[in-house]
C-alpha cells in the first residue's frame, strides 16, 4: 500500500474505455479525493498527509489527467468525466459510507455523482468550486475564446511570466507559481502534448450549461456539506457561494478561508484538513 501520493498508485482501476491510477493510504473511515483541473491526484498530497492518521484516503487520476491511461474514444467533458468517477467509486477498495472531498470541477462531478449515490456518502467537503447558475466572467471568456486559447494557453505556460498571468487569481502567495504548482503540474503538462491535448479537452467541451445541471443535485444531498472557501477567489466569488449554501437537501456551513483564492487546499492543506475532521464528525456515517 503506498504511503503518500508520491509513490507509485497501488494499482491501476480498470473502466474499459480507461485506466486510472489509484493510491490507498492510511486507515481508519474513508474519504474518497477528487482534484480539479487541470491538476491530478498529487494536488491532494499535503491534505491526505494531515489526514492519514486517522482516514483510509483513496484517491485517483481522473481520465486525460496525471497517470491515467485513456484512447481519444475514453468519454470526455462534464458528463464523461462524472461517470468516469461513479464508476471508479463502484471499483475502489470502500466497504462502506465515505466523504467525498473535492475541489473546483472535481467539486462538480463529486456532487453529479453523490446525487446518484445517496445511500453511500457521509458528507462532501468541497473546496472553491462551481456554482449553478453563476458564470464567471473569466470563464465566460475563456469559452468565448476557446479555439484561440487551445494554442495561446501550453505557449504561456512554458514561460514563467506567462504562468504568473494565469495563476495570479489562483493563490494569494504568488511564489506558490513556481515553488510547488509549475513543477508539479505545469510542467508535465507542457512536457507532454498528450497530457496537455488531455487537460484541453475539457476546455474543447465544457459548457456553462453542464454546471448549472449541477444544481439539480443538490436537493438530492441529504448528507452534511462542508464547504471550505478561499475568500479572495475572482473565479468563485465568495458571495455567490454564500447562496449556494440553502439549496443543498441536507445542512450545508461556509467556512471562510480569508487568506486563500481558488486553490485553497494547496495553499491552507492543514486548515482544510481541519475542516475534513469536522465534517467527519458531523457525518452521517451509519445508514
Amino acid at each position: 500500500m503506498a504511503h503518500r501520493l508520491d509513490d507509485a498508485p497501488d494499482r491501476m482501476i480498470d473502466l474499459g474505455d480507461c485506466k486510472l491510477p489509484y493510491w490507498k493510504i492510511g486507515r481508519g473511515p474513508d474519504l474518497v479525493f477528487v482534484h480539479g483541473w487541470p491538476l491530478n491526484a498529487g494536488t491532494w498530497r499535503n491534505v491526505v498527509d494531515a489526514l492519514k492518521a486517522d482516514f483510509t484516503c483513496h484517491v485517483i487520476d481522473l481520465p486525460r489527467a496525471g497517470q491515467s491511461q485513456w484512447t481519444e474514444a475514453t468519454p470526455g467533458g462534464v458528463k464523461g468525466l462524472s461517470r468516469a468517477l461513479g464508476r471508479a467509486v463502484g471499483a475502489l477498495d470502500v466497504p462502506g459510507r465515505f466523504l467525498f472531498v473535492a475541489h473546483d470541477s472535481g467539486g462538480g462531478f463529486a456532487r453529479a455523482v453523490a446525487a446518484q449515490m445517496p445511500d453511500w456518502i457521509a458528507g462532501l467537503a468541497l473546496g472553491n468550486t462551481e456554482i449553478p447558475g453563476f458564470h464567471p466572467w473569466r470563464l465566460t471568456l475563456m469559452l468565448a475564446l476557446r479555439k484561440p486559447l487551445q494554442m495561446f494557453f501550453p505557449l504561456s505556460l512554458r514561460t514563467r511570466l506567462g504562468r504568473w498571468l494565469l495563476l495570479r487569481d489562483c493563490v494569494t502567495d504568488t511564489r506558490l507559481i513556481e515553488g510547488e504548482l509549475s513543477p508539479r503540474f505545469i510542467a508535465p503538462l507542457t512536457g507532454s502534448k498528450r497530457l496537455m491535448d488531455g487537460a484541453m479537452d475539457l476546455v474543447h467541451t465544457l459548457k456553462a450549461a453542464d454546471f448549472d445541471a449541477i444544481g439539480d443535485a443538490h436537493p438530492k444531498i441529504t448528507a452534511p456539506v462542508r464547504l471550505v472557501w478561499g475568500a479572495k477567489d475572482p473565479w468563485f466569488p465568495l458571495k455567490h457561494a454564500r447562496g449556494m449554501v440553502d439549496s443543498f437537501g441536507g445542512p450545508c456551513e461556509l467556512v471562510v478561508i480569508d487568506d486563500a483564492k481558488l486553490l485553497v487546499h494547496e495553499e491552507h492543506p492543514q486548515r482544510f484538513a481541519a475542516e475534513v475532521r469536522t465534517l467527519a464528525a458531523q457525518a452521517a456515517w451509519q445508514g
